[in-house]
């Protein structure tokens, strides 16, 4: 029996070839046969090669979420197969599902009950379990039969893996909106695989990248090395063949497959055998039945990645493209649709596309490139970079392909589409054509530096000294183009490399940038480029009114660059962090973390970024972070192209948080690190910045001559002017080191020294608007003033804090010198005049607190807030008062359930009110 022939019994009306929902159209025994075809674990297929070490990285239980995303042939679902039987042999339950288009919500709630049940039982579950017998059968709402299921799973002791394949044939909503509830509400012990050449909208996987609890692997990931080819072909080859075959395959899984069929039937030196095979499919299953026209049709919209109407009639010269391909029934089914928004787009089976391209090639080799240059020209315009220098590259055109990535904006293609478009580009760049154009050197260069690689970029930059010469800032037409790319390269080896912002260099190039930014010749997205460019460095040095006058004119520059308004959203977001205004920079963290999440989840640099950010400021309020606290700098931010902005930012909570649950040696260990790390990529201000929060640690915890000893062999400024200078040094050094000096003065009990250049302090950030600065400042005044014994001081320390607080709820800076400062701020609940002083107390002593009980380390700030709601409201509302998704609720939600170790709300709810966690009114 097979899919298309199930030999139905009679009165069966035809069998499965009918609708899947077409009720009663079939009988039970055909729809049971169906469903154990749907969810049955693949057997091993024959020639199989073990990769044990990508069925290790990709088995399901080491994480809450896989997705293995590629193209077809690629090996998607033997890789996951193989993880299953691994898992199998561990005794771990496996439930497989194989999704098609005619998955309606109703049939994919029964398939997913069914393979559920049945791993979790041991053997096989059909529909009659369920009480039903036809798929799909109406009764109960969707999703009911699969929540019967899922508590069986959350009863099992022990993991239970669940993989969906072949997900791109998912088309309705509401059946992946079953895919989202698995996700967000499924048990703690599920864990998920997904499978396809693209994943359905609506499965909000970029949240769990970002949180840690999932891990994509592609195309790349999937690849076959050189070592595993050679295995493949039990070690048959020569090296000078292997090379051949990886060359020819690019490690991908169905053309190794063809190859070692040649070498089988003793084919030699060519793939023809293997073509032929697929030759001969494509001739007599689809060429047989077209006419001459549509057969030289065909070979044309071969040689397109993607195709939609006007794309086609643009580049074949005609105007009844999609009227062609509706009269060619058989392109049924070899025309995959593809989501870009409204517009209708397919692409051609890359099996189909290859013959055609090669035959296309084959019988007009001048049409051929003649296509491929006309689709190049058509997606150039269009503003689709990379697929356009393909297409050139395809015509064997690396001048055209250079070509198009000048028009596109050179090394402005990264700040319009981002770091990965920008890479993938890049790649396709010719030696020969970066060589003789000095704009595409300089996107070279670039890359290099976005790759991690400093060291390379910088030899690059300085071996172009010749061809570039001085920067013409008064340049016009291609003169201008190269000086702002120019520029442009050269400010982010200056920004990622720490330069000193005092420098002869620095000043030189932030003065031709201005000019550069007044030119007429800039075009709007450069002129916004220069002018963010000016606004990080206004951030850099604290003149923080500078830097949002120059972010409100980049502003509407980037109307077509999400990428660049995301890093817009971020300075301003740093600029009103500096200045305290604490829900500004919330809310415009988090708007650009939506960007990353919806635009940008592969490219790993703005989610670190996003993410380092809001773990500071949740820090800096005094509560745990909105998500799991931070443990190390992420690995994005270590990679030799770091933002020093970034990487304070998360170097500071990675110590505070490694001081506040592991104590000073941990920190102190963790700050060792990173001095290691910082000094190694050569970033200058960074070593400052860390060495002076390592002195801090130091003198906080340890004797203080070791402290001393620390800032002396650090070679930190030896006069107060050094620390306040904000010329030559950005407003967090300044922070940082005169926050340290002056923990040394007191724990000398230098009182009057610390007095003087605390004052100096105050003027310095008052005069810039650093209210996050003068807040740490009150509160180490406090401490010095309470070990001085002037206990009035001390008071009026606390007071000018709590009017401080009212307006910027900075609890961080107190609840660090809580063991000094809880007495002051008790007694300050009589004493303090007005109730918003009063109410700021309170709030920082509860914080405190909150700092020292082991309870509040167990749960996020976020996930207490979800829990504190959780009693008397439903998700949605729980969702607007927090401001987030009702999936984000569930995510939170999920959590909770599992760190009190609660099956239910209600559960969660007693267990938290056990623990203190809540009081009896939450």
């Amino acid at each position: 029996m097979t899919e298309t022939d199930p030999s139905p019994s009679p009165g069966d009306g035809g069998g499965l070839v009918r609708p899947l929902l077409d009720e009663g159209a079939y009988d039970a025994r055909a729809t049971a046969w169906l469903l154990r075809q749907k969810i049955a674990v693949p057997d091993r297929v024959a020639g199989y090669l073990d990769r044990s070490g990508l069925v290790e990285r990709a088995m399901p239980t080491r994480r809450r979420l896989t997705v293995v995303v590629a193209p077809g042939g690629f090996g998607k679902t033997t890789l996951l197969g193989a993880c299953c039987r691994r898992a199998r042999e561990d005794g771990i339950p496996v439930a497989w599902v194989s999704v098609d288009e005619q998955d309606e919500p109703a049939v994919l709630d029964t398939y997913v009950a069914c393979a559920c049940r049945s791993a979790a039982r041991g053997g096989p579950a059909d529909v009659e379990d369920l009480g039903v017998s036809v798929l799909g059968q109406a009764g109960k709402e969707t999703g009911a039969r699969t929540a019967l299921a899922l508590r069986e799973i959350e009863a099992h002791d022990g993991p239970f893996v669940l993989v969906f394949d072949e997900l791109e044939r998912l088309g309705s909503p509401d059946a992946v909106a079953l895919l989202e509830f698995l996700l967000q509400r499924g048990p703690a012990n599920l864990h998920l695989a997904f499978s396809g050449r693209d994943l359905p909208a609506g499965v909000n996987v970029a949240s769990a990248v970002l949180d840690g609890q999932a891990e994509v692997l592609s195309a790349e990931d999937l690849r076959f090395t050189s070592a595993e080819v050679a295995d493949f072909f039990d070690g048959r080859l020569s090296g000078r063949r292997l090379d051949a075959v990886m060359s020819e395959s690019a490690g991908w899984a169905f053309a190794l497959r063809l190859s070692r069929n040649e070498l089988e039937r003793g084919a030699r030196d060519d793939t023809r055998a293997s073509r032929k095979l697929v030759e001969n499919w494509v001739e007599s299953r689809l060429f047989a039945g077209l006419g001459t026209q549509d057969r030289e049709f065909l070979l044309d919209i071969g040689l397109f990645e993607w195709m939609d109407a006007a794309l086609l009639d643009e580049v074949l010269e005609r105007g009844d493209s999609l009227r062609r391909i509706d009269t060619m029934p058989a392109l049924a089914g070899l025309l995959e649709p593809v989501r870009d928004g409204a517009r209708q787009v397919w692409r051609l089976h890359p099996l189909v596309r290859e013959h055609c391209a090669r035959r296309r090639f084959r019988e007009a080799p001048l049409r051929f490139r003649a296509i491929h240059r006309r689709i190049a020209g058509a997606l150039g315009r269009r503003g689709q970079t990379v697929d356009a220098v393909r297409h050139a590259v395809e015509a064997g055109e690396p001048g055209l392909a250079g070509d198009i990535v000048e028009d596109a904006g050179g090394v402005r293609l990264y700040h319009r589409e981002g770091a990965v478009q920008f890479q993938a580009a890049h790649r396709l760049l010719t030696e020969d054509a970066v060589a003789a154009r000095p704009r595409l050197a300089l996107v070279r260069c670039l890359s290099s530096l976005l790759s991690g690689r400093m060291d390379e970029a910088r030899a690059r930059y300085h071996s172009l000294a010749g061809a570039l010469g001085s920067l013409q800032v008064n340049a016009s037409g291609a003169a201008f183009e190269l000086a702002a790319d120019h520029c442009m390269v050269r400010g982010m080896l200056l920004l990622y490399g720490s330069e000193s912002l005092d420098s002869t260099l620095m000043r030189a190039h932030l003065a031709d940038v201005a000019r550069l930014a007044e030119s007429p010749h800039a075009d709007v997205l450069t002129r916004g480029i220069l002018e963010y460019t000016l606004c990080l460095a206004g951030n850099w040095t604290g003149n923080i009114k500078e830097a949002l006058g120059h972010a409100a004119r980049a502003r509407p520059c980037f109307a077509q660059s999400r990428y660049m308004s995301m890093f817009l959203d971020v300075q301003e977001g740093l600029a009103a962090m500096a200045q305290g205004r604490v829900e500004d920079a919330a809310a415009l963290y988090r708007r650009a973390e939506r960007v990353v999440t919806e635009r940008y989840v592969l490219d790993p640099e703005p989610a670190a970024v996003c993410n380092a950010l809001m773990h500071e400021l949740s820090l800096e309020c005094g509560r745990a972070a909105p998500e799991a606290e931070p443990n190390r700098v992420p690995e994005a931010l270590r990679q030799g192209n770091t933002s020093f902005q970034a990487y304070a930012a998360a170097s500071g909570a990675v110590l505070e948080t490694k001081l506040r649950h592991e104590g000073a040696d941990a920190a102190l260990a963790a700050a060792d690190e990173m001095l290691d790390y910082v000094r190694n990529a050569r970033l200058p201000a960074l070593v400052r910045y860390v060495s002076a929060l390592r002195v801090s640690l130091l003198a906080t915890a340890g004797p203080i001559g070791d402290a001393e000893r620390a800032w002396k062999a650090a070679d930190l400024p030896p006069d107060a002017a050094g620390c306040l200078d904000l010329a030559g040094q950005t407003w967090r050094e300044m922070e940082a080191l005169s926050s340290a000096r002056l923990r040394l003065a007191i724990g000398r009990w230098r009182f009057e020294e610390a007095r003087g250049f605390a004052g100096e302090l105050r003027a310095a950030a008052a005069a810039r608007g650093l209210k996050r600065t003068l807040m740490r400042l009150l509160a180490l005044s406090a401490v010095l003033e309470r070990r001085a014994g002037d206990g009035a001081a001390a008071a009026a320390h606390v007071e000018e804090y709590l009017f401080a607080y009212a307006d910027s709820p900075y609890a961080g800076p107190l609840v660090r010198e809580r063991a000094e400062c809880a007495e002051l701020l008790a007694a300050c609940l009589e004493t303090a005049p007005g109730s918003r002083a009063r109410d700021a107390a309170r709030a920082l002593l509860a914080a405190m607190e909150s700092a020292d009980d082991p309870r509040h380390r167990l749960l996020s700030a976020r996930e207490r807030q979800v829990l504190e709601r959780l009693a008397g409201r439903r998700d949605k509302q729980i969702a607007a008062e927090l401001g987030l998704s009702v999936y984000g609720v569930r995510h939170h939600l999920r959590n909770v359930f599992a760190k009190l170790g609660v099956r239910n709300r209600a559960e969660a709810v007693r267990r938290a009110r056990e623990m203190g966690l809540i009081h009896g009114g939450s």
